[in-house]
């Protein structure tokens, strides 16, 4: 009698079956950060891509706006079994800006009622997709948001090296000082 299943082709259930994906961080502007005023607009803004079963993704950190939308938009999964899977694909579905170097789907015109219409369609499209799919993205995304936190430390240890304004130290300077 001849085992028909598993065959030796098959990859062990315990096993990887593809190598892990690697994600491809495009280098980031060094210089936008110190503009005054606007610097503080591109910190932590990073975009990468990884191949993924044939197709480039491409992908960016969110903004505070965005993450805010995220959790908007998976309120009412909230407490639920579908809670996590909410967040992965509302998170998805908005870091992702193009596939196969085709943008993602936006609305055709603004709705002054919906602002955030376009975040309520990146979702619903990212609905259709499977859940390796929204797997492999969620996972991109924390390798990004890692590199995020890392370009971040750099800037901070680079800035403490000498931008500081003479005469104003860190224990002088206040958020009240601001208004003065």
């Amino acid at each position: 009698m001849t085992e028909a299943f598993p065959s030796e082709e098959a990859p062990a259930a315990d096993g990887p079956t593809e190598a892990p994906l690697e994600l491809h961080a495009e280098p980031h502007d060094e210089a936008a950060w110190r503009e005054d005023f606007t610097g503080l607009l591109v910190m932590g803004a990073l975009r990468g891509w990884f191949e993924w079963c044939g197709h480039r993704i491409a992908i960016k950190t969110l903004t505070t706006e965005e993450e805010l939308l995220v959790a908007q938009l998976t309120r009412e999964y909230e407490g639920g079994i579908g809670g996590t899977k909410a967040y992965a694909t509302a998170l998805a579905g908005l870091c992702v800006e193009a596939v196969d170097r085709q943008p993602m789907p936006v609305p055709l015109g603004e709705h002054p009622g919906q602002p955030n219409k376009w975040a309520l369609e990146r979702f619903n499209y990212a609905l259709r997709w499977y859940p390796p799919t929204i797997d492999a993205i969620f996972d991109a995304y924390l390798r990004l948001e890692a590199r995020q936190r890392d370009v971040m430390a750099g800037l901070g240890k680079s800035s403490a090296q000498g931008d500081a304004t003479p005469g104003l130290s860190a224990r002088s300077a206040s958020p009240s000082d601001a208004g003065s």
